[in-house]
Order: C-alpha cells, then structure tokens, then sequence
C-alpha cells in the first residue's frame, strides 16, 4: 500500500470489515509495519482481533537471539499471535530461546521453508550434504520445524509438487502455511489438494476493487470432495 498512513488504516479497515468472515488470520509484514506507528499498529491488531482473527507477523526473522528476544517482546506486547522466521539462522543462539518464550506466551512460530518467488530456488531449492548424504535445503528446514516443534512451515503456493512432496514426507503432522496465490500464480485448489492447510492471500485481495468477491471465489475453488 503506497500510500499515506491514514489512508493505510482507512484501507485495512475496510478490507478486513469486507473479509472478515472468509478469513482466519492477517498477515502484516513490512509494508505496514514500517510506515505506520506503534499506535496505530496496535489499533489496527485490536480491530483484527474484534473480527476474531488472529495476526501474524511476518518479517522472516534471521537473526541471533539476543536480536531476536527483543523483536518479539514488542511484537508480543502490541498483539501479535505469531510470527515468521528463518530456520536458516540455527538453534542454539539463535531461535531457541525465541521458540521458548513464544510458546510460553502461547504464540506461534511458523518456519519459512520455501518461498513464492522465481527466485527462491536459488536459496532454498540448494542441495546440501548432511551425514555424508545428498539432501534438499528445504527438506532439511522442515527437519528443523519438526524437530524444534514450529507450529507450521511455509511453501510457496507456486510450487505444488513440492508442497505434495513436503506433505508426505510429514505425514502431515505440521500445517502448511501456502502464499503466492493469485498475483504469483499460485492455485488454491492445487495448493490445498496438494496438502496445504492454509492459504496466504495478498496482493489480489489489497489490490481488488471487490475484496470479499475475491475472498468468496477463492473459498469455493478450494472445496475438495472427499
């Protein structure tokens, strides 16, 4: 949202009004946490809340632990019910001690896995050696989030096959969190069918002119008949 602050919450206002009921949860990340203030931030999640949604941040968080503890201290105390981070950044100094006292707050943790973009392969599609063994980059991070005990992971929408192939490698015992539908060319459908528990929709509801006709489309193409 390029635009002025007050016009930012006006907007936000009235899409999360419009969708309220087609949706779970928000997801804010740095396009409205930089530009508006921690009031406003605060009333914008107490208004999410009041719709009974629940709000993620996600800023991908990559850092060491000290760094880390002091982001979600003020993430936490403006109502934040979750975040986004990188497994890259390793456990111990790392995301240890934000894991324990997220989890102590009953909030949660969502690993980042896989991203939307063309580009995300040149990352997280990497082969690495683990024991002397030829494995996925991605693979490993979802290692990492069953082992540290995230509370979901997220796979890019626009690749499928790899949410079918994360999917099974689990067993399912770890939501999938899907962005990259619509604007990126991620299907709901595929992506649901392929194992995702949630989607993350962004630039096709924000940039819409009808919000809750997107929302309402996008809940019925992502009925599977069992």
């Amino acid at each position: 949202m390029t635009c002025p602050p007050n016009q930012i919450i006006k907007k936000s206002f009235s899409i999360i009004k419009s969708i309220s009921t087609d949706i779970c949860a928000v997801k804010i990340n740095h396009h409205l946490l930089l530009p508006l203030s921690s009031n406003e931030i605060k009333k914008l999640i107490s208004f999410i809340h009041s719709r009974n949604l629940l709000v993620i941040a996600d800023l991908k968080l990559n850092d060491i632990s000290a760094t880390n503890l002091i982001v979600i201290k003020y993430l936490w105390n403006a109502g934040f019910d979750a975040i986004i981070v990188n497994p890259f950044v390793g456990y111990s100094e790392g995301l240890e001690p934000l894991l324990i006292k997220s989890k102590s707050k009953n909030k949660g943790v969502l690993f980042l896995v896989y991203m939307s973009h063309k580009g995300a392969k040149d990352g997280y599609g990497l082969e690495i050696i683990k024991r002397g063994k030829k494995t996925k980059l991605y693979l490993e991070f979802v290692a990492r989030a069953r082992r540290w005990h995230a509370d979901g992971i997220i796979v890019g929408a626009t690749r499928p096959s790899l949410i079918k192939e994360i999917s099974n490698h689990t067993n399912s015992s770890i939501d999938i969190y899907t962005p990259g539908i619509g604007t990126q060319g991620g299907d709901a459908s595929k992506s649901i069918k392929s194992g995702a528990n949630y989607l993350i929709v962004g630039r096709s509801i924000i940039n819409s002119k009808n919000p809750k006709l997107v929302t309402s489309r996008i809940r019925i193409n992502s009925w599977i008949d069992f």
